[in-house]
């Protein structure tokens, strides 16, 4: 049974990348197959398999050789890896929302990291089904808190955004960011708001220490909403401690 799903969820995490993809690039995204963004030749099944197509090619297209983006590969392993431990770490009820949740983030990750934008499609309009999800106790969230938690994440990261504004005098968060901790707060609530930039901040801080000292480069811009995602995934996964801690 865990096999099976793991291969559910990875061959889910291509379809994310699909998507993704699509949501940044195409217009009209349901009406083309799959196919290489520097050549346009439409990719083969054989070609397509989870991460073992890139590995096979060496991370090339087979048509014009040019790189196929690590975020590929990424994005189909830790789909899996959140997803499964989303199945195993909470409620039955509560997994339904909550795939769709972390789909949305998945999606936010994978756009983040490669063009620094956050489509809405998987942030802001799917706030209400957070909401209505709440509502229907398929969360462990009440309707005021998923409310709250909506207009406060918004709200924080609009204060940040303002704040930084005046003494850089230029925009340090974009509006894909603010509509991100909105999603994130409709499903997670003011609590899962806080502590998912918490998270989210020192994972960023420890990568970008990491990529600077072993590059030797300094990190123009930091894909925020990327590691605003994870730290809400981890949250989710283990909200329970990190309530027990807040309670300590």
């Amino acid at each position: 049974m865990t096999f099976f799903l793991l291969l559910i969820f990875l061959a889910y995490g291509s379809y994310l990348n699909s998507l993704a993809y699509r949501l940044l690039h195409l217009k009209k995204f349901f009406r083309i197959r799959s196919f290489c963004p520097s050549c346009q030749h439409i990719i083969a099944w054989y070609d397509n398999i989870p991460v073992v197509s890139w590995i096979y090619l060496q991370a090339r297209c087979r048509n014009c050789q040019q790189k196929i983006s690590w975020l590929y590969p990424f994005i189909e392993i830790i789909t899996p890896l959140f997803l499964y431990q989303i199945w195993q770490n909470t409620p039955t009820q509560y997994f339904p929302v909550y795939f769709l949740f972390v789909s949305g983030l998945i999606i936010t990750i994978r756009t983040d990291f490669e063009e620094m934008l956050i489509s809405r499609f998987a942030t802001l309009y799917l706030i209400p089904c957070g909401i209505v999800a709440a509502s229907m106790h398929q969360i462990p969230l009440s309707i005021t808190a998923s409310i709250i938690g909506s207009l406060c994440g918004y709200g924080m990261l609009w204060l940040v955004q303002h704040i930084g504004y005046k003494i850089i005098g230029k925009e340090s968060l974009g509006q894909g960011d603010l509509e991100l901790l909105a999603y994130i707060g409709a499903f997670t609530g003011p609590f899962g708001c806080w502590m998912s930039i918490t998270i989210g901040s020192i994972l960023g801080t420890i990568i970008s220490i990491i990529y600077m000292i072993t590059t030797k480069k300094n990190i123009p811009l930091i894909p925020f909403g990327a590691f605003l995602s994870i730290g809400s995934i981890i949250f989710v996964l283990w909200q329970d401690f990190f309530i027990q801690l807040y309670m300590l």
